[in-house]
């Protein structure tokens, strides 16, 4: 017997469709598998009563607390260490400068307003004038039409009226003749 060397037999490799299904019909599993790792975790730990909650929670307060005045403590010493170094700090004539500068500019800004305010009532009137123009000049313009309708309907009547009664009276002279 010879002996052949037997080559390992290829598994078939799926296809693309067949690795987007399967992606699909894994993928529950997959997103499951954390929470419920998670949740084996969450069981091992354990939790602080309720007493020691309160105090881990007190101490907490306390020292954000303490940091708080600390660091405030620290940033007033600096800004008073960087306001000494400088030359010729007048802070006093400064806020009093600019408050001057602040009323100035609010009394420029009234006088702009009440300047606005007039101009736009001043447009809104005008606007309101002008409509009122348009409006009588459409109210007059509606009653020469209706006039004009009017004339027009009653001339239209007299000629059917007269119309009609000269067909009678031929009907009339016809029947007359025809007995």
């Amino acid at each position: 017997m010879s002996e052949e060397k037997k080559t390992p037999a290829k598994k078939a490799e799926p296809g693309k469709v067949a690795k987007i299904l399967n992606w699909f019909k894994t993928l529950p599993q997959r997103i499951a598998k954390p929470f419920r790792n998670m949740y084996y975790e969450l069981k091992k730990v354990t939790w602080p009563s309720k007493q020691r909650l309160i105090s881990y929670s007190i101490i907490v307060l306390a020292f954000m607390l303490v940091m708080g005045v600390v660091i405030g403590l620290l940033d007033m010493g600096a800004s008073a260490a960087v306001r000494s170094l400088i030359p010729g700090n007048t802070s006093t004539a400064t806020a009093a400068t600019t408050a001057e500068t602040a009323e100035e500019v609010a009394e420029e800004a009234t006088e702009t307003a009440e300047e606005a305010a007039g101009e736009a009532a001043e447009a809104v009137e005008g606007a309101a004038k002008e409509a009122a123009e348009t409006a009588e000049q459409a109210t007059d313009t509606a009653k020469e039409a209706a006039e004009t309708a009017t004339e027009g309907a009653a001339e239209e009547a007299a000629a059917a009226v007269e119309s009609a009664t000269e067909e009678a009276a031929g009907e009339n002279a016809e029947a007359a003749e025809g007995k």
